[in-house]
């Protein structure tokens, strides 16, 4: 019989498409799985629909958390998990009938520490396929974790895990941080394994219908967790020994694009009459030293975020706001046009 592979997927409040979820999981053409199901604190009939499948598959476990957000809930499903490989599912995406056994057929004749895959992109302007990853021409750690700090490439699902190397290097993820908590948690993972792989099939499908429109918030906790996720990156990159210009630059290009929504967030002020408050957010955020001496280095190569680069640097908050506001209602037009 094939290895155990456990399937870890946390829940809340998603009544209307669990059950989606499940379903592309239990029908798996690689049948030896367990799936760990974590409710963080569900207030709707998550559970309720939960228990149909309960009843009726015993490779099913259910765990209960009051709400402690899903680092908490997937170290429970780590914890619990009897399986020689895990995966991680979310709970609004699906995943293709074959996606544990081409995962996994790829890590056992590789024998592989890491194999990542590519996804489907689904939202209203249609499906695309993207491939965040490539590791034909490379097997060293330090170019895989600059792929895993590019677009989705740092986040836990689209990939298969050795538990041994998991509990061996003690590794969790971290309950501190309630943003990019994946990205840390594949970084880590990255630094102590040996080989990767790239199986080049999309086979999870990240559905953006079903999420809830997610805009950078610009209160302090949540910058705050986002500098303390780039000062966590930055030890993973000391204790492999990445060189300096790289850290710089990348980190640089995460500042830049987090600072970019948080601008086109609060470019959403000024058509409630609040230009002076969302002005004095932005200037807040970027004199803060931590972002404030990697403005100058700040470059992109399109043509929509180039303006947002200049008046940065320059330091025109109103305009780079307006600018903003422009933005997000061409991207309001294109989403209108896209539905019809």
């Amino acid at each position: 019989m094939n290895p155990l592979v456990s399937i870890i997927v946390p829940v809340y409040n998603c009544e209307s498409y669990i059950s989606e979820c499940l379903d592309s999981i239990l029908f798996q053409t690689y049948s030896n799985i367990e799936v760990l199901i974590i409710n963080d604190g569900s207030i709707d009939d998550t559970e309720k629909n939960i228990m149909s499948y309960l009843k009726r598959d015993l490779r099913i476990k259910y765990f209960f958390q009051e709400n402690r957000g899903p680092s908490e809930a997937r170290n429970i499903g780590i914890s619990n998990s009897n399986g020689k490989f895990i995966v991680f599912v979310d709970a609004d995406d699906t995943i293709d009938s074959t996606y544990v056994e081409c995962l996994f057929n790829r890590m056992d004749s590789l024998n592989s520490d890491l194999v990542c895959c590519g996804y489907k992109d689904i939202s209203v302007y249609g499906q695309v396929e993207y491939n965040d990853f490539n590791f034909e021409n490379t097997n060293s750690i330090h170019s895989i974790m600059e792929l895993v700090c590019k677009g989705t490439g740092g986040v836990l699902w689209g990939k298969i895990y050795k538990k041994e190397i998991i509990t061996k290097n003690k590794l969790k993820m971290n309950k501190e941080l309630f943003m990019n908590e994946d990205l840390v948690f594949v970084l880590q993972y990255v630094s102590v394994c040996k080989s990767f792989s790239f199986l080049n099939k999309h086979l999870y499908n990240y559905n953006r219908l079903n999420q809830n429109s997610i805009t950078a918030k610009s209160d302090i906790s949540y910058i705050n967790n986002f500098i303390s996720v780039c000062m966590h990156i930055e030890k993973i990159f000391e204790c492999v020994n990445l060189e300096r210009q790289k850290q710089n630059k990348i980190i640089t290009k995460k500042i830049q694009d987090i600072l970019i929504k948080i601008v086109e967030q609060q470019s959403g002020n000024i058509e409630k009459g609040e230009t002076k408050e969302a002005i004095l957010n932005v200037t807040h955020i970027i004199e803060m030293n931590y972002i404030n001496t990697r403005i100058d280095n700040f470059e992109t190569h399109s043509l929509l975020y180039k303006p947002y680069i200049v008046l940065l640097k320059k330091k025109y908050i109103l305009l780079a706001l307006y600018y903003g506001n422009l933005v997000i209602k061409l991207k309001r037009i294109k989403n209108k046009l896209v539905r019809r």
